[in-house]
């Protein structure tokens, strides 16, 4: 699949999902935005929300490809299996902590296609001292023997573009992007198998209504995720803030 790729060192006007900033100090850290032709009727039907997850899942394999590629080993010598992870519906995570970011928004070309553009930030030499929220990190603070930033940043490109193209491709070409999310090796299952939100308590703040608190389930098939509460009620939710919550011990166990 054809796209296109601008690549900036800082950006003065970052923004993220719910109209929240991107904190971001220049040479650290990779911020791109991709452009990738797909069909208007797949960007706003049902399966419209997974594409923040695709390219999610496309950023993280790009990134596992390059840390492997340099030889770059866990600065706490762990186990590799499971240290990036994917958090509802947006976000890369390493350790548990925010490392990157990911906004769609769909640019109409005609009535048949549009442009989907795909904004990634990922830190990957911010000093902690610059993290906006504690739960954020940056790929240093994780990795030894990092290339240098503008090694590293082009090397991220064009890892994330040759996924991004090969895991969106088929979503545009198949004709039935049902059958590529939901199919046994399908993006859905591989999505939850690399989840840090599923099986997890979560907090939702929906951007209309009450939060709420419960345990993630799954991921259903329109990219919604559901929640069961405290009272064994479940609900969907497809527009909210989802923050995964500390696990408390049971009483008397």
């Amino acid at each position: 699949m054809p796209l296109s790729v601008a690549v900036a060192d800082a950006q003065s006007r970052c923004r993220g999902r719910l109209a929240r900033t991107w904190v971001n100090q220049p040479r650290c850290s990779l911020l791109a935005t991709w452009a990738l032709p797909l069909p208007t009727s797949l960007l706003t039907g049902p399966f419209g929300g997974w594409m923040p997850m695709v390219a999610g899942l496309a950023a993280l394999e790009g990134l596992q490809d390059v840390l492997e590629y340099h030889g770059c080993p866990l600065s706490d010598g762990g186990d590799p299996e499971r240290v990036m992870t994917l958090k509802w519906p947006n976000d890369l995570f390493c350790r548990g902590a925010k490392l990157g970011g990911i906004l769609c928004e769909l640019v109409r070309v005609d009535q048949d296609w549009s442009a989907l553009a795909v904004g990634i930030g990922i830190n990957l030499f911010l000093p902690r001292q610059a993290l906006p929220i504690a739960e954020s990190t940056s790929l240093q603070h994780h990795y030894r023997n990092l290339p240098d930033y503008q090694t590293l940043r082009d090397d991220l490109v064009d890892a994330i573009s040759w996924h991004l193209s090969g895991e969106m491709a088929p979503l545009g070409l198949d004709g039935s992007p049902s059958r590529v999310l939901n199919g046994p090796q399908g993006l859905r299952s591989r999505i939850a198998g690399l989840s840090w939100t599923l099986g997890r308590r979560v907090r939702v703040v929906p951007v209309a209504g009450e939060p709420v608190e419960g345990r993630a389930l799954q991921i259903n098939p329109d990219a919604s995720l559901r929640v069961r509460l405290p009272d064994g009620d479940q609900v969907d939710v497809s527009t909210a803030d989802v923050g995964v919550l500390p696990e408390v011990a049971a009483v008397g166990v």
